[in-house]
């Protein structure tokens, strides 16, 4: 059998601001039926850890294809990770102590390994396993326990070997785990569970806690959700409508002492994009009024100028606020204002670099993983509403798919994407992540992204 193949994995950053690399095995997350294994060496910061480490690599790349596995070597971190209780309740972001244990429980975790292998170079030998009960503190007592924030237990154990028996050792503690039947660890088995669900399934989920109450000064992310509500119950027939409960908990808006204090941003203004649905929804002119006052809001501007309440730097947020609200203003009027309003923001804003990312805003030229996905999500918006024969819409489409190219290739192993989209190392983000993937899904059915991204949105 040929050597399997592994490929680098940033997952954390240190107290230094340097990048924690790991490694996965290709078939780690894109294979069914394998059994996942956690190697972890270095807790102990002993430097001989590393040529352990090594040794132990080479075992599990030799190992049969019903193994698969991460890895990472931690000896080379200025602080024992063994010393630091796990799991941490707090200090994810920010911790001045020790980020590393925060990034190593998130980045275990979120991967679901069936068993962690912890390394543990020694003169003496001994095998401490980890199946749950009293959590003692260390890593694999809390990951075992199923304690703090993780989707399941995972079992765990200690190897403590000189590094001249690494290799026989490792190998005996896999060829242990092939004939014992192994079983998912309950990590896996539930993150499995949720990838399994359609997207269908996971709305329905979704739609029984989101979209029920909208805060004033009013937000989008309540807005979206009640839009999502809407759009739900066009998609299900099993799903109650929900149009006049949302008419009683937004109708407050269409009075003028609702609506003022509500339209002062663009967070205020894309809280209302659930107006469209709810006038095909009920058919009531007042929806209408409501979503062209709140286009209306953006004011007229000169080329180059960003229009009020934008950010005068163009920020990548507002593509999708302006997007989203004028993209409906133009869609039950026919008003080419509308249209234009918008369309001259996405391509007046020149925040998009050579690699197709966009920077946060003009005067903030960092490549922010969620603003990426907002900009993204604006050309998604965007395009559904521009008529085939405008003549910017071969240029947007452009523009968007070298977006998505560029975000291609910054795909994490897990399928994800990150805070800071040039910074490898920081934490996977699901904001991020669920902008793009829907952007994408939008782009592939209606034509203006090519099938090639199919895998990157499958994978995400």
């Amino acid at each position: 059998m040929p050597d399997r193949t592994f490929t680098n994995y940033p997952f954390g950053i240190t107290s230094n601001e340097e990048t924690l690399n790991g490694l996965v095995c290709g078939d780690f997350q894109t294979t069914d039926g394998v059994y996942r294994i956690a190697l972890i060496s270095g807790l102990s910061g002993k430097i001989n850890s590393q040529e352990a480490h090594k040794e132990a690599l080479n075992v599990l790349l030799k190992a049969s294809e019903e193994l698969s596995f991460i890895a990472v070597d931690l000896s080379g971190v200025s602080v024992r990770l063994a010393g630091f209780p796990y799991p941490a309740n707090d200090g994810y972001f920010f911790d001045k102590t020790c980020p590393e244990s925060r990034y190593l429980w998130r980045w275990i975790t979120m991967e679901a390994p069936d068993i962690v292998l912890e390394l543990n170079p020694g003169s003496s030998r001994s095998i401490e396993y980890y199946t749950g009960g009293s959590n003692d503190g260390s890593l694999l007592s809390a990951l075992a326990s199923g304690t703090g924030q993780t989707p399941g237990p995972i079992p765990g154990i200690r190897l403590t070997c000189s590094v001249e028996t690494v290799g026989e050792e490792v190998k005996a503690v896999v060829d242990r785990i092939r004939s014992d039947s192994p079983t998912l660890s309950q990590a896996r088995y539930e993150l499995d569970r949720r990838s399994a669900r359609s997207p269908l399934d996971t709305a329905r989920i979704l739609g029984t806690i989101y979209g029920y109450k909208l805060d004033e000064p009013i937000n989008y992310v309540q807005g979206v959700a009640i839009s999502g509500r809407m759009r739900l119950s066009e998609l299900d027939s099993t799903q109650p409508d929900p149009t006049d409960g949302i008419v009683k908990l937004v109708e407050f808006l269409t009075t003028e002492a609702g609506f003022a204090g509500n339209d002062k941003t663009g967070p205020n203004l894309a809280a209302m994009c659930w107006a469209e649905e709810l006038l095909e929804s009920t058919g009531g002119e007042i929806w209408k009024r409501l979503l062209l006052r709140a286009a209306d809001t953006y004011s007229q501007f000169k080329n180059g100028t960003a229009p009020y309440p934008c950010h005068p730097d163009f920020g990548c947020e507002d593509m999708f606020f302006i997007s989203a609200m004028c993209g409906r203003a133009y869609k039950v009027t026919g008003d080419e204002q509308y249209l234009n309003t918008y369309i001259n923001f996405l391509l007046e804003a020149s925040i998009q670099q050579n690699d197709g990312l966009f920077w946060h805003c003009r005067s903030a030229p960092y490549f922010w993983g969620r603003g990426n996905g907002f900009a993204a999500l604006a050309f998604a918006e965007g395009l559904t509403y521009i008529p085939k024969q405008h003549s910017s819409r071969d240029e947007l489409i452009e523009m968007h798919k070298h977006h998505i190219d560029g975000l291609s290739k910054l795909q994490q192993p897990s399928g994800m994407w990150t805070q800071l989209l040039d910074f490898p190392g920081t934490y996977q983000e699901m904001s991020a992540t669920c902008m793009i993937g829907y952007s994408m899904a939008r782009g592939i059915r209606m034509g203006w992204l090519d099938q090639k991204f199919l895998p990157v949105l499958e994978k995400a």
